[in-house]
């Protein structure tokens, strides 16, 4: 039963017991009882007339809060719109569990969002920026212009690259061979360069570089 109709139930239930019943407890019951309502059920509401005056749930204290108002705005502050910190400084400043953090940052909708990867670039190149950006717009008005892309990608020689040879299986790591076991790693290591370009009328012949 939710709460709306459970407090439903309970205004019909007094209406009965006040205007007809004239506060007849068993009247009511055996009234409501034709409801297949539980006795129990009509006691309770009855007998919480009586004692609080009121139709409704008794208000509820919960559990106490942990940080006051001054210690959440606090919280806010060092969290909100900040980086290089986390839950258990926050906690350790706090002087809660990082838990406790954990539910006040969720009450307050601040989530943890990883950073995302862009561009550094120069004061110089920001300046650049919308002289570039003129430039384009105008080119592409003009419609004098052709497209190419090109990309490069690079290969390491070893074996290591793939996925599969990262790791391997074994039932006793002692029996297994250096060969298998051991990744060797150069400081620099061989790698092959391919090279590859199109635009809108020709692809060009793939190139490699050692």
């Amino acid at each position: 039963m939710t709460k709306s109709e459970r407090e439903s139930l309970q205004k019909r239930i007094i209406q009965f017991y006040v205007n007809v019943a004239n506060k007849k407890k068993n009247l009511t019951v055996n009234h409501f009882l034709k409801e297949e309502i539980p006795r129990r059920t009509i006691y309770n509401v009855i007998t919480n007339y009586d004692e609080c005056g009121h139709i409704g749930d008794k208000q509820r204290s919960g559990r106490p809060r942990k940080l006051n108002s001054k210690a959440i705005n606090r919280l806010k502050n060092l969290a909100n719109h900040h980086t290089g910190i986390s839950l258990r400084v926050l906690a350790s400043k706090c002087r809660v569990s990082h838990e406790t953090i954990r539910a006040y940052l969720k009450d307050m909708n601040i989530k943890y969002y990883k950073k995302r990867r862009v561009p550094k670039y120069t004061d110089q190149q920001l300046q650049e920026v919308p002289i570039r950006a003129r430039r384009l717009y105008r080119t592409l008005v003009n419609n004098d212009f052709q497209i190419i892309m090109d990309d490069e990608k690079y290969f390491l020689l070893s074996d290591q690259s793939v996925p599969t040879n990262r790791g391997y299986y074994s039932s006793d790591m002692s029996l297994t061979s250096p060969e298998v076991k051991f990744k060797r790693v150069q400081k620099f290591e061989q790698e092959v360069l391919a090279w590859i370009a199109i635009s809108t009328n020709d692809i060009s012949s793939p190139f490699f570089a050692k």
